[in-house]
């Protein structure tokens, strides 16, 4: 049986990305946030992730559409990201450039797949390439 990667070790990809990509970002996107409080990204509900054509054409975003799938539904598994506590979140996209932050629960992964038994609904865009760049904006990671 092999043990699950370290907290650092899942941690190091998102790390590595948000490096490459904050240049690229730097004064291209905003955040909005409806906490009145100090910012705390893990906790944070309905953080709103605004970019431009520019930021979003830079990054290569890309959106899928969220399936249904028996008695939940699927997104395909890059749509999918891990947060610092574990929890695991994908990027819904109510409209153009506006990416929204949602917790969501997982059943099973299937290859390129992972069935929710908690997410957005059947027929919800979510962002399927660069939900990293997105997370990394969200959490307002500083352009070098």
């Amino acid at each position: 049986m092999s043990t699950p990667p370290s907290r650092r070790a899942r941690l190091a990809p998102i790390a590595l990305a948000l490096a490459l990509v904050a240049p690229a970002l730097a004064g291209c996107t905003e955040v909005e946030s409806e906490s009145a409080s100090g910012y705390e990204p893990s906790k944070l509900a309905n953080a709103r992730v605004t970019f431009t054509p520019e930021a979003a054409r830079r990054t290569g975003l890309r959106t899928g559409v969220v399936r249904r799938s028996g008695s939940g539904v699927a997104v395909p598994y890059a749509a999918l990201l891990y947060g610092p506590d574990g929890r695991t979140y994908v990027y819904s996209s109510p409209r153009p450039l506006r990416y929204v932050r949602e917790r969501v629960r997982v059943r099973r992964i299937h290859g390129d797949r992972v069935v929710l038994t908690r997410g957005p609904r059947a027929g919800t865009r979510v962002v399927t390439v660069g939900a990293a760049e997105v997370y990394g904006t969200e959490l307002e990671v500083p352009a070098k």
